[in-house]
């Protein structure tokens, strides 16, 4: 079943968050955290459309862009075995994790060595 009033609930709660917050980042974190924690907390708004793996690689499925481009939904979905190249995030995000489980491995340069 999609819960599609939870879902507009959060855009809503959210961008209520964006225009109060502004830039303030801590501020986002903290109050948006904890609206994601909520989201994630059941498990039946999803469509299971933005939930389907592609065989080759991971998935990724907008869900909302905020019309002043604030911040956006995306759902990501890796099928079994998955991976992601090595990468670095040029900007900040929050991770809410509705199904499954994520390995992160962290890598640093040293002396020209990723390692």
């Amino acid at each position: 079943m999609e819960n599609h009033a939870r879902f507009r609930q959060f855009i809503g709660d959210f961008t209520r968050l964006a225009e109060r917050a502004g830039n303030d980042e801590t501020a986002v974190f903290k109050d948006g955290g904890k609206l994601l924690t909520s989201l994630v907390a059941t498990d039946d708004w999803l469509p299971e459309s933005c939930a389907q793996p592609h065989a080759e690689h991971y998935q990724q499925y907008l869900l909302h862009c905020d019309p002043l481009e604030r911040f956006s939904i995306v759902s990501f979905v890796w099928g079994p075995g998955q991976k992601t190249p090595v990468h670095n995030h040029t900007l900040w995000g929050m991770i809410g994790m509705l199904r499954g489980a994520e390995m992160c491995h962290e890598y640093a340069m040293v002396d020209g060595i990723l390692k």
